[in-house]
């Protein structure tokens, strides 16, 4: 069995706002979701790195009949319920209709540090009973599963910052192959703690300038670090022929992807781009594709010197005969939400077909010749018929997918 695949619903909790319009306009605006560090005092953790993209608004207040409870779910697992209920509701689902048959839906939502920040705060305590069930990497789709009553495949790639793509391309292979008719895809992280930026910190990969607002500039020359951000990505993914008898209206096809390994080093993408190169081609080949029919790249560009400049190694490469299409990276508004960064790209993409209008990439003033890419710095309104999502993450893990108006 092999079914076309369809996203119906979108969800959203990101820097910019707790809903998808609130991101959308934000992203349109050339809005920055950066500010001071809040959460923690970072002097008081020794960091050099003050910066970070932070959610502002409690999860609980933007999910509907008291889902979200802080007690037993960790942040990230909030972040998710919340962006789900939002999702759900956009895709015209209710767990009460007909159309709700709990053993068809599933649930595949990946993250990168999940329970850190829950970790971090027990330790040295008496872990309370509830604990592990607020920390572990798979309980972001857990809590979900339980709070929507989803009896489905379930899953939570713990693949860094490729997960929420990963969790995305695995939640397509179960509908494609009729293991589900409806699966709550994408991925949530929730790292702005002391040990969360401060590991990054450590390794030097993190912004240090002044200015919050400037400070995530994906493939600009002026680029120093990445900025660390939280949120979740939530799409609903559904057969097209399921999704056609219930009258729902998709944003966009997913028709490919791909997933491939480094094999290199644990922090350094490989040599010219290599395995983000042949995720590309793997994700085009999977969608029966040429790169010539890309309309659009959304890049995973974190803002790092080394790492901007292989992946435009890679799209290069991809795209030598027909060139770059036009391309964007939205952590220059967002920073880096590690393993959700995928997921809410996925979601940007998505809303990028259905509303023909490409977002543009915040902070990107002096051209590098290393990414000599053609970067969007403006709304652009066109018309996208296919376009490719990219991510990356450390142990050398990578991750496409494609995108295909319906």
């Amino acid at each position: 069995m092999s079914r076309e695949v369809v996203v119906t619903g979108l969800g959203l909790v990101t820097p910019l706002g707790e809903s998808v319009e609130r991101t959308w306009d934000g992203l349109l605006e050339g809005t920055s979701g950066a500010g001071p560090i809040t959460r923690f005092d970072p002097d008081e953790a020794g960091l050099r790195a003050s910066i970070a993209c932070q959610v502002g608004e409690d999860p609980a207040a933007v999910a509907p009949d008291d889902r979200v409870d802080d007690r037993t779910m960790g942040r990230y697992a909030q972040f998710a319920v919340a962006a789900t209920a939002e999702a759900l509701a956009d895709a015209g689902f209710d767990a009460a209709s007909p159309d709700w048959n709990a053993e068809r839906v599933g649930t595949s939502i990946g993250s990168g540090l999940a329970g850190l920040s829950e970790i971090e705060a027990a330790a040295g305590e008496r872990p309370s009973p509830s604990f592990l069930v607020s920390a572990l990497t798979n309980l972001a789709a857990g809590h979900v599963s339980m709070t929507i009553g989803a009896k489905g495949p379930n899953r939570a790639p713990g693949t860094a910052c490729s997960a929420g793509t990963h969790a995305i391309a695995a939640a397509a292979d179960d509908v494609r192959r009729g293991r589900a008719d409806v699966v709550v895809a994408g991925g949530t992280d929730a790292a702005i703690s002391p040990l969360g930026v401060g590991s990054f910190d450590a390794m030097r990969a993190l912004s240090t300038t002044d200015d919050p607002a400037a400070a995530s500039r994906p493939f600009d020359d002026d680029r120093d670090g990445l900025v660390l951000s939280e949120g979740c990505g939530i799409v609903i993914l559904e057969a097209r022929e399921h999704a056609r008898e219930r009258g729902a209206t998709p944003y966009a096809a997913i028709t490919g992807a791909g997933r491939t390994a480094d094999a290199h080093h644990p922090t350094r993408p490989a040599e010219a781009g290599d395995g983000l190169r042949r995720c590309l081609e793997q994700a085009l080949s999977d969608a029966d594709r040429e790169s010539a029919a890309v309309d659009h790249v959304n890049a995973h560009a974190t803002s790092t010197p080394v790492g901007d400049a292989r992946e435009a190694d890679a799209l290069t490469a991809v795209f030598d005969e027909s060139g770059v299409p036009p391309t964007t990276s939205i952590k220059g508004h967002l920073g880096h939400a590690l393993g959700a960064a995928g997921a809410i790209e996925a979601a940007v993409v998505a809303r990028t077909i259905a509303e023909g209008t490409i977002p543009p990439t915040l902070n990107y003033e002096t051209p590098d010749p290393a990414c000599d890419l053609p970067v969007v710095t403006e709304p652009c309104e066109t018309v996208v018929d296919v376009a490719v999502s990219t991510s990356a993450g450390f142990g050398g893990t990578n991750g496409v997918l494609v995108f295909e108006r319906p």
